[in-house]
Order: structure tokens, then C-alpha cells, then sequence
């Protein structure tokens, strides 16, 4: 579209109305006026008089000098000449340029868009920019013209406007005109669309939005993430030296929620995840900070607390939250968390040992049974300490050979005769002598050493059964029973060892039986189908230990190749004297053996509990009654089936000795 110049009527009047002659004009001479003002002048010659018209002879000055009469005609092509030069340059340009008053009144246009155009240029002229512009951009662009005007100097402004064209961006330089004396004062407005500049510029500031917040927060809950959490902790700690309140940060951690996933599919694990981090949120106050740490563990940071009560009362609302029903396509999902709590005075505190803390504190927590809350204190710190202290100690205990196996043994009830061994490790330590499993291997599984301990104890007794098999103590049936940790059972290589370990010692793989824990089984049972599925395969016995505790049913225990059940000593231990625990042990006998299953009573104490358990049908038993853990060298004495049986059972005590 070509470029245009438009003047408003009311600004030619006022042209018409104040002639300036120029400077060296004389009487009888041609008047040059100028019409309008910049940025174009219009210089046009007056008419002559008729007289001089009607003159044949050259017309003179005054000093009877020849008046060249040609010079309105060349006059009026110079103007044409330099119009048609200033439309070319305008009609090149992309750019709206205007002419406006002080008061931000259209005195001009050129444009070769009107689809750029705020209204058709016929309703532009004579109108200001705040009627067509509406009154912040037309206030703000009447500001900027009175102080370009006052200063002498250009500037520069932006701002957005639907035009025909569509909603676009512009940005206007405004650049004071060099007005004629005796002509209103005015400025040229240049504009210039950039739209396509400021949609880049937006979408560039989005996405370092989304760069930064995804630097900032969690991507699949929401709230902030570790990083995030560091950085608020720090300023909390920061704020300490300006009030008297305490920071509290609690570490929150879900409990079993491996079990979830495996269950229930790792997408009802996420919305779990999402669920936690709303509930936390929502029990918080503004300006506390709800972070996912990792995996199934959160934090939350809080400010203003006045002491270890405030934490307390903290902690058990997060429990509770945490602890509502959650409903997943109709199933009800039991969630519950542990949560290790620091209250904080000092501003000087360092981060990485306040969340070491908080840990510590969680970690208690978990060992006390789960879905309960520890605040962290000078006793816990005494015995994180002591437990560092025997993680050192234990993991030289490893490389310096301080660990032994000793072996319980395992009788049948039927004849007393030795059927197997459970092998159990002890830790030999230089200066505390000799340490049962129950105070070191919660730590080694706590500091990732239990692979290590598993790895060796499978080694040590495949090894020590080879060697009583090579002497001749034992007969062919004779097994050796390994406990297996959760840990080893979700690891792929568990397979792999067992394998090699029965190859490596030339062991029949049925004289291994490996023991499995019931609550490890349920809460691996993702991993663990597979995994015992090969190992059964590898002709190796598997047993479900402490059979009771946790909540699978014979049916289930079944389709994971178990053949062996070892019913757990709580139930043993009230035999003699409740009629409910005998029952049950009598049903569970009853329907392992229609399983094909064997049955083992463990942790026999009384000759009472023995009697009952061969008369329920149980097939094997150990326990103190029958022998304590005893060294490698001391188990070929038991191998001997006992004379004389006067009631069931006996036959096992005469042999083991009590």
C-alpha cells in the first residue's frame, strides 16, 4: 500500500492565516509562504498582477533589473520533486510515522498499513491519542511528548494495542520537529511493530520461568525440591539472628511404600506421592516450605517455633494427614509416615548437619515401629554416635575376618533325629567380645553392609557344609538353613551367588534352604515372585520364617514356591497356655501339610511347648531346649536318634539335652 500524507483542515487554516515572508523578499516581488510547518514545507510563488501579466516586455525590479519569471515554475518543481523523493523514502519504510502536537493531537500520518492503524485515518486527524488510544497509553505517550518538547531530547516507549490487524506490540520513538516561528510546536512519532520480537522475547521469559522452576520444584508433586529446601533452610537460618523463635524441620518418610508400588502399580505410587505433598501443604502456614527430598521422603521446614513442643504438635498433625483414607479406583490404600524432627536456635547451625540430625531422628522413629514421630536431642546424638561408631567398627570387622557363623540345630520331633542347622552370625569384637546379631545388624542394614554379611555368611556355611559331608558326620538329607535379608532378595545377582556358592563347594543345591522373613516376602513380593521362582528352579528349599507376623495366607505362600513354614516363636511361646494359639497352630499345620509343606516350630523353650507341637503334627522344632547355637566341630554330637521315647517329643530332649 503507498505512503500517504494527510494534514488536518483546521491546521491548514491556520497556515493560511499567519504568512511568514521570507527574509530578502521585496515589494512587486513573488511572496514565498510557507504552508503548515515540518516536517515538509510547501514553498509556493503568489501570482503576479495582471498588469505585469499583461506586460510583453520582461517584467523589472525596482532598479529596473529584469524579475526572472520562470523561478515560481522552477520553485513549484522543486517542491514537487522533494515530495516525491520524501514519499519514495516513507513508502520504503515498515514504520507508522506521525505528527502530533503537545497535546498528542494527529496533525499527520504516513503509513503504508492501515491494518497497523488504532482507527481509519479519516477519524484520525484532529484527534488526540488518549480518545484513540484510550488513557493510560494516551496519558503516557502526552507525558513523554511535553517532556521530549521540554528537553529538546528523543525517547522511547513501548506498549500494546489491538489494531485490525490483531492485538500487536509497538514501540514508538518520539522525536522533537524544529518549528517555524510564529507555528505550534510539534513532534514525530515513530512506530514501529514488534510483535514478532516481543512474542520471542515472552516465549524466552517462559520458558527461563520453566527453567527456573523446574530448578526449584519437584516435577511430579509440585512443591520444591531439594535444592529449593537448601535455600530456604539457609535464609531461615539467616532470619534467626532477627527474632526469637527456632526453626523446625521435619523428615518425613513413608512407610513400606515400596510395598505400594509393587501392589499397586507405580502410578498409584505417584498419586500417593502428589497426595502427601498437598496434605503436608495444606496443614502448613505461609511461608513454610514443603519439599520432596527424594524418592518417598519430604521435609518440611517451619519458622517461629518456640520449642520442642510446637515440633511435637507439628509432627503429629503431619501423621495424621498423612494417615487419612486414600481411595485409588476404589481401593483403600493404608499410608502412614515416620518423621525425624530438629528444633534450631542457632543462626550459625550448618544445613547439612541439621538434615544428618533430622535423619537420625527418623531413623529412631523407624526402629520404634513406624507411623510415630522422634525430636531429635542430646540422648539420640549419643547413640547416633555409638551407632557410627559401629558402623566404623563393623566395616573393618568385615575385612578383618571378626565375623563368625556358630549353628542352631534342627530336629525332627517324630524320632529326634538331626535333621539340619540354621546357620547365625556373630561378630567378634576386639574389645566388646562377642556381639549378637540383634545390636549390628540393624546398623549394617542402615549403612548398606548387610550385602556383604549376606554374601559371607551364604559363602561360609555352603563351605562348612562341604566340609561335614566330606567327613562323613552327616547324612545326605542333611541341609543348612541361610537367612536372607529383604535387601538380598530384591537383588538381581541373589540368583547368580546362590548358583555359584552351591557350585563352588560342591554342594547338593536341596541341602541349602534359604529363610526368608514374612514381612520381607510381602514387602519385596514385586521383586521377590522372581526371584524365589529361580531360585526354586536351582532345586534350593526356600522357608518362610516367623510365619504369622505378617499377612500372607497359605494359599499365597504357595504360589511363591515355599516349602518350608516356620511358625514364629510368638505363637510357641503361648501354647501351653492358650487354647486360641494352639488351635491356630493346629490349623496351620493341618493345611501346610495338605500343601506339601513341612512344618517347623521354632524358639522351643519348655518341655510343655514341645510335647504340644508333636502333638499337633509339627515336624521339626529347634530352640534352647533342645540346643543353643553351637560351633561347627559341636554339631556331629547331635547326629545320633534317640533310644527311648516315653511321650512325644522326649525323644528330641533326652538327645539334645536341655
Amino acid at each position: 500500500m503507498g505512503t500517504s500524507h494527510i494534514r488536518s483542515d483546521n491546521e491548514a487554516e491556520r497556515g493560511a492565516s499567519a504568512p511568514r515572508r521570507l527574509a530578502g523578499t521585496a515589494q512587486g516581488q513573488p511572496e514565498i509562504k510557507e504552508l503548515g510547518h515540518p516536517p515538509i514545507q510547501v514553498l509556493m510563488a503568489k501570482r503576479t498582477t495582471v498588469a505585469n501579466r499583461e506586460q510583453r516586455t520582461p517584467p523589472t525590479g525596482q532598479n529596473g533589473a529584469p524579475v526572472d519569471v520562470g523561478a515560481p515554475r522552477r520553485a513549484t518543481e522543486v517542491r514537487r520533486d522533494s515530495e516525491a523523493r520524501l514519499q519514495a523514502l516513507l513508502s520504503s519504510l515498515d514504520d507508522l510515522v506521525f505528527e502530533l502536537d503537545e497535546d498528542g493531537t494527529y496533525l499527520g500520518i504516513w503509513t503504508g498499513d492501515d491494518t497497523l492503524l488504532a482507527a481509519p485515518r479519516s477519524k484520525l486527524l484532529g484527534r488526540t491519542v488518549r480518545e484513540l488510544l484510550g488513557d493510560e497509553i494516551g496519558l503516557c505517550l502526552t507525558s513523554i511528548i511535553g517532556h521530549v518538547l521540554e528537553t529538546g531530547c528523543s525517547e522511547t516507549c513501548e506498549y500494546r494495542l489491538k489494531v485490525p490487524a490483531g492485538t500487536r506490540w509497538f514501540q514508538g520513538r518520539i522525536t522533537p520537529i524544529a518549528a517555524s516561528q510564529g507555528l505550534p510546536r510539534s513532534v514525530c512519532l515513530l512506530v514501529r511493530d514488534i510483535t514478532l520480537q516481543k512474542l520471542t522475547e515472552v516465549a524466552r521469559d517462559q520458558a527461563e520461568a520453566q527453567l527456573r522452576h523446574q530448578a526449584l520444584y519437584d516435577g511430579l508433586t509440585g512443591v520444591a525440591n531439594r535444592l529449593a529446601l537448601m535455600d530456604r533452610l539457609s535464609q531461615a537460618l539467616v532470619a534467626l539472628d532477627r527474632s526469637r523463635g527456632r526453626v523446625g524441620l521435619f523428615f518425613v518418610d513413608l512407610d513400606n511404600f515400596k510395598a505400594i508400588n509393587d501392589s499397586h502399580g507405580h502410578d498409584a505410587g505417584d498419586r500417593v506421592l502428589i497426595e502427601v505433598g498437598r496434605r503436608l501443604s495444606r496443614i502448613s502456614r505461609r511461608g513454610d516450605t514443603v519439599a520432596r527430598f527424594g524418592g518417598d521422603e519430604f521435609v518440611l521446614l517451619r519458622s517461629n517455633l518456640r520449642d520442642g513442643d510446637d515440633a511435637r504438635l507439628i509432627a503429629s498433625r503431619a501423621l495424621r494427614a498423612i494417615g487419612e483414607r486414600f481411595v485409588r479406583k476404589g481401593t483403600d490404600l493404608t499410608v502412614t509416615g515416620s518423621i525425624g524432627a530438629v528444633v534450631i536456635a542457632d543462626p550459625l547451625a550448618d544445613p547439612g548437619v541439621l538434615l544428618q540430625q533430622a535423619d537420625i531422628a527418623l531413623y529412631e522413629a523407624k526402629g520404634a515401629g513406624r507411623d510415630c514421630f522422634r525430636v531429635f536431642d542430646s540422648d539420640l546424638h549419643a547413640r547416633a554416635t555409638a551407632s557410627r561408631d559401629l558402623d566404623k567398627a563393623l566395616r573393618r570387622a568385615v575385612d578383618n575376618k571378626e565375623l563368625f557363623l556358630l549353628y542352631q540345630p534342627l530336629f525332627a520331633l517324630e524320632d529326634g533325629s538331626l535333621r539340619g542347622a540354621e546357620a547365625l552370625v556373630r561378630w567378634r569384637h576386639p574389645e566388646r567380645g562377642v556381639i549378637l546379631p540383634a545390636d549390628f545388624i540393624p546398623v549394617a542394614e542402615a549403612r548398606g553392609l548387610i550385602g556383604v554379611i549376606d554374601t559371607f555368611v551364604l559363602d561360609e556355611a555352603c563351605r562348612q557344609l562341604a566340609q561335614w559331608m566330606s567327613e562323613g558326620h552327616h547324612p545326605a538329607n542333611f541341609t543348612v538353613s541361610v537367612n536372607v535379608s529383604g535387601t538380598q532378595l530384591s537383588d538381581p545377582a541373589l540368583v547368580d551367588r546362590v548358583a555359584s556358592a552351591i557350585k563352588c563347594h560342591g554342594i547338593a543345591p536341596s541341602q541349602l534352604c534359604l529363610e526368608i522373613t514374612e514381612t520381607a516376602l510381602i514387602g519385596e513380593l514385586g521383586d521377590a515372585a522372581t526371584t524365589l521362582a529361580a531360585l526354586s528352579k536351582l532345586g534350593v528349599l526356600l522357608a518362610l520364617d516367623d510365619f504369622g507376623t505378617g499377612y500372607s495366607t497359605l494359599a499365597h505362600v504357595q504360589r511363591l514356591n515355599v516349602d518350608i513354614l516356620k511358625i514364629d516363636r510368638s505363637f510357641v511361646d503361648q501354647i501351653g497356655g492358650s487354647d486360641r494359639d494352639r488351635e491356630i497352630i493346629g490349623a496351620i499345620t493341618a493345611m501346610a501339610h495338605a500343601l506339601g509343606m513341612l512344618v517347623v516350630g521354632e524358639g522351643i523353650e519348655t518341655h510343655r511347648q514341645l510335647g504340644e507341637l508333636t502333638a499337633l503334627g509339627c515336624d521339626e522344632g529347634q530352640g534352647f531346649l533342645l540346643a543353643r547355637p553351637l560351633p561347627p566341630d559341636q554339631i556331629a554330637a547331635f547326629n545320633r536318634p534317640a533310644r527311648h521315647a516315653p511321650h512325644h517329643g522326649a525323644a528330641v530332649a533326652a538327645t539334645a539335652g536341655t
